[in-house]
């Protein structure tokens, strides 16, 4: 059991690790929300979001995921919007890459489709509070429910209950579901969190890079806000369909580019468009190249501690703003790749990095 200490902007967290896969300092680093919900934030260095990463460590992660979890069963695994988009997504590709049933994801979304909702889960702490997860297509709505194994797939969980909520709902739809698998890369529930699951009638097991605890003690006289223009809304821009946002078998089939770019690059997932992206930048490692991965945000961050610099701009006509931090883009060609080409030049960070002479398809 190690115990470390980190002063942020907002305050003090303390911190018990009480197993890991790798150490803490591998795996995190803190910073300041700007949310009165929630006044700080565990920055991955893993994820490829707020942090830049390669491509294989990426993989690494997955993989180490997927081992963990272990067993050769039909899977249904979904991601929680908006951070865990790309890693459910990986740890999907990974799993299904190892075993040979069937693997299908999806993740949850505040993208709004011409498509039934099929169910709507509230997430108390977020700054935009409801995801929505569509019905599958008719094609593979039958497979999904005939899945024998969930996988509901989180960054981190500290309190379970947007799980808990969304586990409720899933296992109403899927009639074959014998065991739900709680995946995160850092778990802090403590044991009272997670009696919550045994009233699930099913086998449960959580599955994590890091497990401990954490208390935050906030500075003297704090007094958060959220930005005038943060986005909390649903957002009506096109969005791709073979991605996640309705479900896919894992791995990915169609064609991922290669890149036609010299010297060292980084790749920029949008929002919750992280798989495809990660792919492309996963092809150009093994490639040869020097590549790392990161991704755009909508959540609020403060500057200062693991976060050294931040832009903010729109994606769209609306008057909100979206972020991405610590971007490593000197010396190096930066490629942002979003859902739609044709808003391209509306979107504000995504004008000044196209993809479109850089990608050729094999």
């Amino acid at each position: 059991m190690q115990r470390n200490q980190h002063t942020i902007s907002n305050g003090k967290l303390d911190i018990v690790v009480k197993c890991s896969q790798y150490p803490i300092d591998e795996l995190l680093s803190f910073a300041s929300r700007e949310n009165p919900k929630r006044g700080y934030l565990f920055v991955s260095k893993v994820l490829g979001k707020h942090w830049a990463v390669k491509p294989s460590r990426m993989r690494k992660t997955y993989d180490s995921l997927s081992t963990l979890i272990g067993s050769d069963v039909s899977t249904f695994v979904v991601g929680m919007s908006e951070t865990a988009t790309g890693l459910g997504a990986g740890v999907a590709d990974s799993l299904a890459r190892s075993q040979t049933n069937d693997v299908y994801y999806q993740h949850t979304t505040r993208h709004q489709l011409n498509d039934t909702v099929w169910l709507k889960v509230e997430e108390s702490h977020s700054h935009a509070t409801s995801h929505l997860l569509y019905q599958p297509e008719k094609s593979l709505l039958d497979k999904v429910k005939q899945c024998q194994r969930l996988l509901l797939v989180d960054d981190e969980i500290s309190t379970g209950k947007t799980l808990k909520r969304l586990g409720d709902a899933l296992l109403d739809k899927g009639c074959c579901i014998e065991e739900v698998v709680i995946v995160s890369l850092v778990n802090w529930l403590d044991v009272e969190h997670k009696e919550q699951f045994t009233e699930w009638p099913v086998n449960v097991r959580f599955v994590s890079l890091l497990e401990g605890s954490f208390a935050f003690e906030e500075r003297p006289n704090l007094d958060l806000s959220l930005p005038r223009n943060t986005d909390k809304d649903f957002s009506l821009m096109n969005s791709r369909r073979d991605l996640g946002r309705l479900p896919i078998k894992m791995p990915y089939a169609g064609e991922i580019p290669s890149l036609n770019v010299e010297g060292p690059i980084t790749i920029i997932g949008d929002g919750e468009h992280l798989y495809f992206p990660f792919l492309v930048a996963e092809k150009a490692e093994s490639d040869g190249r020097d590549v790392v991965f990161q991704s755009t945000s909508r959540s609020p961050i403060m500057l200062g501690d693991a976060i050294k610099s931040k832009l903010s701009f729109r994606v769209d006509h609306r008057e909100v703003e979206h972020y991405i931090y610590n971007l490593e883009s000197e010396g190096r060609t930066s490629l942002h790749f979003i859902e739609d080409e044709r808003l391209r030049q509306q979107h504000q960070l995504a004008r000044h990095y196209p993809v479109s002479q850089y990608c050729e398809s094999e």
